[in-house]
């Protein structure tokens, strides 16, 4: 995006407006001099040019903004050297002996776009008296601003501010932005502006002061936020069709990366992986974290027990599967900085990233579950959300009408819930339109209520809601919801009322209901007593009807010789069945029959692999425009202050879902 030059001299009360406001014209244009040759033009800019610009550059700093100081800089010959003498003379020393002389000069000066006998105008249009607008600047005995606002002609031409009506709306349109970078209030505020055309460029100069005399303070950040709104307004459409084109390319490797992502998460949720260093690891941590006093998290944790941690962790990621998405989330990290000219950051080991430092209490945690020997059930990936079944056609025409009409309006609300690119009032009415259903007797409608209260689609989340429609639900005969209650009602632990809710999912043959009660009486709750009976009846339930998180508890159970009495044909029989339904825990067990406390550790390692699925999952989630990349507050900070220092406002929310909060 090419620059919007904005420089603002002033003048202070009762003072000449600059150091040279009684210079005599540079030797180069006055009266009589010889004017260069067209075939001198290129050479170098003689001695005299280079030091008159040294010491017009120090008395105004700001004609560095010029583009004809950076034509000058890039090829400093005769001609650009000449250019930008001129140019500060017109724009910083020869209009400026007296206040009465630059406003006049302003808006009578060569070039001016006229508006009949002058060129000045302010917030009213054209300005009626300019004898008045001179002796009200002259008069004024606090400082007055000098803006000069530039685009080169090339972007004007292509952006449409070629025009006076454009520019004059650009300057209405920002005139409270620009008031408040000079920390004048809007009521305050005074101005007059005229448009210049030059062969190069166009540029508007103002006049801005304020009428308290004591009010006004431009700083470097006055101008950042000024220019940021010139340019926000400027370069709006300018902005929408480079980001179409960014965002069309975006979204080609944002969609294959996406994919190479979800597919590296996937074989990490579901693959294998043996690995004897690790397992050393892991059962040299397990001990260490048994002489562990206090919380054991990692940064409570000694520094030889944190270095094995870090060991374990780095471990891990040298595994194909992590290494390659853990790669693939430093590229799109990267490439966030790139768009922003942000030095990307080093890379380190997957055991320093902070973004990913729930990576090293995950390894405690499941390490800490195998030195504590309990129990594990490895049901974190098991999908238990069964839909309840639709009505069946009715036998009349106009009853069965009816229920496809029905049936159509709850499919529509239900994808539009599900849809997470759709718009919240889609959402709002798909819930109304659930509601009507209830009323009108479609009782699955309960349902999709229920979730939606309980997963916040389309309302806020509200536990309390959604277990009341789940009960409507149940009440009306539907098991999946009776099961979708129960698990509620565990995940906030209330376990006898989830009990009852599972006890009534059950005995309607809800495989998901049975094995989560059978789960519950294994283990037991604080006023749910251990029933192991029970709890292998409830998990054979579930096994028949081919529920492999069930086939692998009761496999497990039987191989262990826990809470049951061994058995290795029943067990080899359940941990078959649920291996042969793809489940990797009890292949491994399978493989490893003969190895208790190896098998045991072994399962450890396997869960930290499909652990890190998750932690990847949630790492990799997409914000609104950007794909999967999270950053700490001080790299987003650092890269909002490079966004303002382009022109943009910090408020200008084009990037708004660029970064995410860190983990």
């Amino acid at each position: 995006m090419a620059k919007l030059i904005f420089i603002s001299p002033y003048m202070k009360g009762g003072r000449n407006a600059a150091r040279l406001a009684h210079r005599t014209r540079y030797f180069a244009t006055r009266e009589g001099v010889q004017l260069l040759k067209d075939d001198n033009t290129h050479l170098p800019a003689t001695k005299k040019q280079q030091k008159y610009i040294q010491r017009l550059l120090r008395s105004f700093p700001e004609a560095k903004e010029l583009p004809e100081h950076e034509d000058y800089a890039t090829e400093p010959n005769r001609q650009t050297a000449f250019d930008l003498i001129e140019q500060i003379h017109e724009d910083f020393v020869e209009p400026m002996g007296s206040r009465e002389n630059y406003l006049d000069y302003v808006a009578n000066r060569p070039g001016v776009k006229s508006l009949g006998e002058h060129g000045l105008w302010n917030a009213d249009g054209k300005v009626t008296s300019l004898e008045n607008a001179i002796a009200e600047v002259a008069q004024h005995q606090g400082n007055v601003w000098t803006p000069i606002i530039s685009l080169s002609r090339q972007n004007a031409e292509r952006l449409g501010y070629t025009d006076l009506e454009n520019w004059q709306a650009l300057i209405n349109a920002s005139i409270t932005d620009i008031a408040k970078g000079y920390k004048i209030h809007p009521d305050h505020l005074r101005w007059y502006a005229a448009l210049h055309e030059k062969e190069k460029h166009l540029h508007v100069h103002m006049v801005i002061f304020s009428t308290d005399p004591k009010e006004g303070f431009l700083t470097k950040q006055g101008i950042r936020s000024i220019k940021s709104a010139l340019v926000s307004t400027i370069y709006r459409n300018d902005r929408l069709h480079i980001y179409e084109k960014k965002d069309h390319q975006r979204s080609i490797l944002q969609q294959e990366a996406e994919e190479q992502m979800a597919s590296l998460i996937g074989q990490m949720s579901t693959g294998t992986l043996q690995n004897g260093k690790l397992e050393l690891l892991v059962t040299d941590l397990a001990k260490r974290l048994q002489e562990v006093s206090g919380k054991k998290v990692y940064g409570y944790l000694p520094p030889r027990v944190k270095r094995i941690v870090d060991e374990i962790v780095d471990e891990l990621s040298k595994d194909e599967r992590v290494a390659a998405a853990y790669a693939l989330w430093q590229d799109f990290r990267e490439q966030l900085c790139i768009d922003y000219n942000q030095t990307p950051p080093q890379r380190v080991p997957l055991s320093q990233q902070k973004e990913f430092k729930t990576v090293r209490n995950m390894v405690i945690r499941e390490t800490l579950r195998l030195s504590e020997m309990n129990f594990t059930f490895e049901d974190d990936t098991m999908p238990d959300e069964p839909e309840p079944e639709e009505p069946p056609a009715p036998s009349t025409q106009s009853s069965a009408r009816t229920i496809y009409q029905q049936a159509h309006f709850y499919r529509k609300a239900k994808t539009v819930l599900n849809d997470a690119d759709a718009d919240p009032g889609e959402k709002a009415m798909a819930l109304v339109t659930l509601r009507r259903l209830w009323e009108e007797g479609y009782t699955i409608a309960a349902h999709q209520l229920g979730k939606a209260y309980r997963d916040g689609l389309g309302s806020p989340v509200d536990r309390e809601a959604a277990a009341e429609w789940f009960q409507k639900s149940t009440e009306a005969e539907n098991d999946c919801s009776a099961y979708a209650l129960g698990k509620l009602l565990l995940e906030q632990g209330e376990f006898s009322q989830a009990r009852i809710w599972l006890q009534k999912a059950a005995t309607q043959n809800n495989q998901y209901a049975q094995y989560r009660l059978g789960k519950l009486l294994l283990i037991g709750a604080d006023d749910i007593p251990k029933d192991v009976d029970a709890a292998i009846r409830h998990l054979k339930e579930s096994a028949v009807q081919g529920n492999q998180f069930a086939q692998y508890t009761l496999g497990k159970l039987y191989l262990l010789g826990q809470e049951v009495k061994a058995d290795h044909e029943e067990a080899l029989r359940y941990l078959s069945q649920a291996a042969a339904q793809g489940n990797t825990y009890a292949q491994y067990f399978i493989d490893h029959q003969n190895d208790f406390n190896g098998v045991s550790v072994g399962t450890t390692v396997l869960r930290m692999l499909h652990q890190m699925s998750r932690i990847f999952r949630e790492n990799a989630a997409q914000p609104a425009i950007y794909a999967g990349m999270q950053i700490d507050k001080k790299r987003r900070r650092r890269l909002q202050e490079k966004r303002m220092a382009m022109g943009h406002k910090a408020d200008d929310h084009e990037d708004s879902g660029l970064t995410q909060p860190s983990q």
